[in-house]
């Protein structure tokens, strides 16, 4: 077969975008009502489809609903799960499920209403151990901060899985570069993303080039909820790289 026919045979066998998308809906009403109880309803506006409409399944309250508008990065997101990168899809939808339970606990918290908690996994016979998490387990799973890959009692193993998803500085600082006005720049003991605004720097992230998994958010980034739905997995990711690989 031909080059140029085994590449367009492989684009037509490409899910779409609007396939992804829904299936990363689908996905997060699921996880939702699974960990939390909670049967959200996601999808897009029917009168905009660049708003991302969330609410309770089953209520027409305006009260219960979140409108987030959809924008490049949410796109470019989506482009990089659909390019097969490893662990995109998992991580992208935590983070954004993480985002949307905490802002519904805020909301209801305010009017002194009941808030959605993790629901408890049951422990049976036959379930191995580790896959009944305690209450600190399931407190690292829905943290917004990095999660480490799954404990195992060979240490090769993981640096295998930490190589799979290794992140070059050159390839990281490319792809914060796309953020506007964002930009990363590398010293001997980190890395640090800047975003520049008139004629002042402000830090957003610093991730450190002496030890693994270890970075900081500073709260300017904390407060872009949009952006930092995207460049916090991506700043998980250049950290968890070993350093002889950035």
């Amino acid at each position: 077969m031909k080059k140029k026919q085994k590449q367009k045979l492989l684009k037509q066998f490409r899910p779409s975008l609007d396939g992804i998308r829904t299936q990363l809906f689908r996905s997060l009403e699921e996880e939702s009502l699974r960990r939390y109880g909670l049967p959200l309803q996601v999808m897009l506006d029917p009168k905009n489809r660049h708003v991302l409409t969330i609410g309770l399944a089953g209520q027409a309250n305006e009260d219960t609903r979140i409108n987030v508008p959809i924008d490049d990065n949410f796109t470019a997101v989506l482009k990089r799960i659909r390019s097969g990168e490893s662990t995109i899809f998992e991580r992208f939808r935590d983070n954004l499920l993480i985002e949307i339970v905490s802002y519904w606990n805020d909301q209801r918290m305010k009017k002194d209403q009941p808030t959605a908690q993790p629901v408890a996994t049951p422990v049976t016979n036959e379930a191995p151990v580790k896959e009944a998490p305690s209450k600190e387990v399931d407190k690292v799973e829905t943290a917004s901060q990095p999660v480490s890959e799954e404990v195992k009692t060979d240490g090769q193993a993981s640096d295998e899985n930490a190589s799979t998803d290794a992140l070059t500085f050159d390839d990281f600082a490319k792809q914060v570069a796309e953020y506007p006005k964002f930009s990363a720049e590398k010293t001997a003991d980190a890395v640090v993303i800047n975003e520049t605004v008139k004629d002042d720097t402000r830090k957003l992230a610093e991730i450190s080039m002496s030890a693994v998994n270890e970075f900081t958010i500073e709260k300017a980034l904390e407060r872009k909820y949009k952006v930092k739905l995207t460049l916090v997995p991506l700043i998980e990711q250049f950290a968890a790289t070993p350093i002889n690989e950035r």
